[in-house]
């Protein structure tokens, strides 16, 4: 065997076999050819680059290779043998994992059920071996490097602890080819050479790597070889060791870029921003800087240095603990993101997918979504005109393809960064926040993305430029400023700055220095946050979650111990008994309302199919049988309440509210004509009421089948694959078809369980009521079902919908409607006070789970 020395002296075998290979592969798309005839061979042990643009079909070759999109021609070869990827589990099961750059994973869920969605331990009956799958999420994580343990929540991390988490779930899978889409796009050079350690060490051990990455540098120091695709074909296949930088870049493009960072001097106006003493928490301490007109003032830093929790204080999405801000001499203070667009900021995020875009939207949805009021008169939007500048905006920043219908999330990065961009042009905001504006964008769209800061310069507005990438901050900033645990340690001015000199500030390393030009506000009494934790996890979110979880708990607190002072009676014994078994029949309805929201479903008809059920069950004992009989039509009635909801909106694809609203309307009438509009009385019937009105001791027999119930939907839903994936489909769809899960599956198992438990709790009415009522009691059993779901969804720390919560909050809402009884309120004043109840706990879980995210659409 003879062996060649190839790109960045790794030695690799010049016969060695495939691993992977691609023959010839198309992908059209409407209007889009994605791929055209794409030829790829990738060898045994070695680590290939797949470069190009955005939009020049990397990623739609990546899902065909993973089984998320089929080619209309070509083939697929592992190891010598074609094979079909139908969808990711195929791939998976012919040796191909893949870390995808948006890294899917479900933030509500800890590290190990993420690691594993999709290939869980079980035991017998499908119940999670959570002991197995926790030891071995452990060892991969130690394996990554992670300073996180397997039950920390996702969404506690950062995302460069997340990239450690996708990277993790990929290597349990023992992959034979491994493809990493952008995987240091979010990394720290600390934690990228980690990545780089494992990725080789990968390659030792006979893995075969597929590496996509816009950071060119690494690519000539890690790779072997390198694929370029442009426009969808295939240029170019070469060892590293036989190109350059600027040959790839070339290659890329199609053209020579002569200058990569097209700074343009211009004249500096007066200081339109000014800061003095800005702190945020742990996060951002005692920070002064000041940036005039025309001016491109960069903010260098390593994560965790303070430097996007800065640009959040300043629109006010954090709020300040100290410090002001002046803008034009005047004072700055804007209560949230929508104020600091009035004041003439404009933020273009980080994370753009989730902080910056609405991506089920279109492409001039999302450019014009900021100014509509440019194009508004009273109120009515000038369709034409809007059109109009949402294509003179595709125009200036040549987004790819040049389609202002198509849906933003099939865009490229590249072009969505430009989207980001562009929405802000056509406004008048003076102020301009760039966070790490370059992450996962190829060198075309850099560019781009440079010569329009360069024309906002130009036009008079302060640019603030936040980056990790201290070549770029200092090819294209004219002053600089150093950030390091929150504050400013160096300010460099214009030319000063090398990237050496960057990185040697940004690290720490001048701390002890005494240099005062920084213009910093010194604080020794802060406390850093570690490095890898970023401080705007424990900042924006631990605040609104612990407010809203401990503050609803006080809250149900204190309502109850008010109650109690009013009416004393409420605590007696047998009034505690009475709430118990009201808010047991309450909280049936409410846990077969959850099990379906679970799953991302919505179901209208909650409160009807019980009160139908509850109508067939008193007709069938009048008609003369049993309680079994009973039991068993109300069970087959939700059942069949749950499927059809279930065809109506996964078979039919109607939206869940327009299909269960009208499942509610003809349940609603089915049990009109079934009572005939009259109540349905049950006498002597003591087997039967026992269900509803017993005692197992000084116990009602209601309350302890609610126990039984909320625990066995507990144990389904939390302990079983069944439940974890009725759970992912909820939560990240995306993520969850990405692992090979159906949603149609699983969201059918959701109405089907939460259809068989509303079934029954309509017999367990019956039972409670002596019969069935003839008035149309739905509506009221769904409020209050809803409320009970949402309230109990802020008792846990994921924020997540689960029957625990559900159950906890019913027997609240029980006890509430009875005490306010007991204080001599109105029995028609409690639907209201149910609404109001409704909006609340629905405004307490927004505030669980709102983040970043939600503040950057103004």
């Amino acid at each position: 065997m003879t062996n060649v020395v190839e790109g960045g002296g790794h030695a690799v075998a010049a016969d060695r076999l495939p691993a992977l290979e691609c023959r010839a592969i198309g992908k059209e798309f409407p209007g889009v050819v994605a791929l055209r005839d794409v030829s790829l061979s990738v060898r045994k042990g070695e680590i290939h680059a797949l470069l190009g643009q955005n939009g020049a079909g990397k990623s739609t070759l990546v899902k065909v290779l993973t089984g998320v999109y089929q080619p209309e021609a070509g083939e697929i070869l592992v190891d010598g043998k074609p094979v079909r990827l139908t969808n990711p589990r195929d791939a998976e099961a012919a040796g191909i994992a893949i870390v995808h750059q948006d890294q899917q994973l479900v933030a509500q869920f800890d590290v190990t059920r993420n690691v594993f969605l999709g290939n869980e331990i079980v035991r017998t009956g499908g119940f999670l071996d959570l002991a197995a799958m926790s030891r071995a999420t452990e060892t991969v994580l130690a394996r990554v490097g992670a300073s996180f343990t397997a039950d920390t929540l996702v969404s506690d991390l950062s995302v460069a602890q997340r990239e450690q988490v996708a990277i993790a779930a990929a290597l349990l899978r023992s992959p034979k080819i491994l493809v990493l889409d952008e995987p240091t796009a979010s990394l720290s050079d600390k934690e990228a050479e980690l990545l780089f350690g494992i990725v080789r060490a990968l390659r030792d051990e006979g893995v075969t790597i597929v590496y996509i990455s816009h950071y060119l540098d690494e690519v000539l120091d890690l790779v072997d070889r390198i694929t370029v695709l442009r426009d969808g074909r295939l240029v170019a296949t070469l060892p590293v060791a036989e190109t350059s930088r600027s040959g790839i870049v070339s290659l890329m493009v199609g053209r020579e870029i002569s200058q990569l960072y097209p700074k343009e001097t211009v004249p500096l106006g007066n200081t339109l921003l000014e800061v003095k003493g800005l702190r945020q928490g742990n996060a951002v301490k005692g920070v002064d800087l000041t940036v005039r007109r025309g001016e491109i003032f960069g903010i260098a830093g390593l994560m965790g240095a303070g430097r996007t929790e800065l640009a959040m204080t300043l629109i006010g999405a954090l709020r300040r603990s100290a410090g002001t801000v002046e803008i034009n001499g005047e004072a700055s203070d804007p209560g949230g993101p929508r104020a600091a667009k009035a004041e003439g900021f404009a933020l273009i995020p980080e994370d753009r997918r989730h902080e910056g875009l609405i991506t089920d939207m279109t492409v001039r949805e999302n450019l014009t979504l900021p100014n509509l009021p440019l194009w508004s008169r009273f109120g009515l939007l000038n369709l034409r005109r809007e059109a109009a500048s949402a294509v003179d905006l595709v125009e200036r920043l040549r987004i790819q393809p040049p389609n202002i219908r198509q849906l933003t999330k099939n865009l490229s990065g590249g072009n969505q960064q430009k989207i980001v961009i562009g929405r802000w042009l056509a406004g008048d905001a003076e102020i301009f926040l760039f966070d790490e504006p370059t992450t996962g964008v190829d060198v075309g769209s850099k560019v781009e993305i440079y010569r329009q800061m360069v024309e906002l310069a130009r036009r008079g507005a302060a640019v603030i430029f936040i980056s990790s990438d201290f070549e770029e901050i200092a090819g294209m900033s004219d002053r600089i400023a150093v950030m390091h645990k929150g504050r400013i340690n160096k300010l460099f001015e214009p030319g000063e700055a090398v990237p050496e000199t960057l990185l040697y500030w940004a690290s720490g390393s001048g701390d002890n220095e005494s240099d005062s030009t920084a213009g910093e506000s010194m604080d020794e009494a802060g406390t850093a946050l570690p490095s890898d934790v970023p401080p705007s996890a424990a900042a924006i979110t631990s605040a609104p979650g612990l407010l809203a979880r401990w503050g609803t708990i006080a809250g149900m607190l204190l309502v109850l111990v008010a109650i109690a002072v009013l009416a004393p009676q409420f605590l007696s014994v047998g009034n505690i008994f009475d709430v118990l078994k009201q808010g047991s029949v309450l909280a049936l309805v409410a846990l077969g309302l959850t099990v379906v929201l679970v799953a991302g479903g919505f179901d209208m008809s909650a409160g009807a199919v019980s009160q139908l059920t509850m109508n067939l069950a008193a007709g069938t004992l009048i008609a003369g049988a049993g309680t079994a009989a009973a039991i068993g039509l109300g069970a087959a009635a939700g059942l069949a309440a749950g499927g059809l909801n279930a065809l109506l909106v996964l078979g039919f694809g109607m939206p869940p509210f327009v299909a269960t609203l009208g499942a509610m309307f003809v349940a609603m009438g089915a049990t009109l004509l079934y009572n005939g509009g009259q109540a349905l009385t049950l006498s002597g019937q003591s087997e039967f009421f026992y269900i509803g009105q017993g005692y197992l001791g000084p116990v009602p027999f209601v309350f302890i089948l609610l126990l039984a119930t909320t625990a066995v939907l507990h144990l389904v839903l939390r302990r079983t694959r069944l439940g974890l994936r009725m759970y992912a489909v909820g939560q990240n769809l995306a993520a969850a078809k990405l692992r090979g899960i159906s949603q149609v599956r699983y969201a059918t198992a959701s109405f089907a369980i939460g259809g068989l438990v509303l079934g029954l709790s309509g017999v367990v009415l019956a039972s409670y009521s002596y019969g069935a009522s003839a008035l149309a009691t739905g509506i009221d059993f769904l409020i209050s079902a809803l409320a009970a779901a949402f309230l109990g969804s802020t008792l846990n720390k994921a924020g997540e919908l689960n029957v625990m919560g559900t159950l906890v909050a019913a027997l609240f809402l029980a006890s509430l409607s009875n005490g306010l009884i007991l204080i001599g309120i109105s029995s028609q004043a409690l639907p209201g006070i149910q609404g109001l109840v409704l909006i609340l706990s629905i405004a307490l879980g927004v505030i669980h789970k709102r983040g970043i995210g939600q503040v950057l659409i103004f």
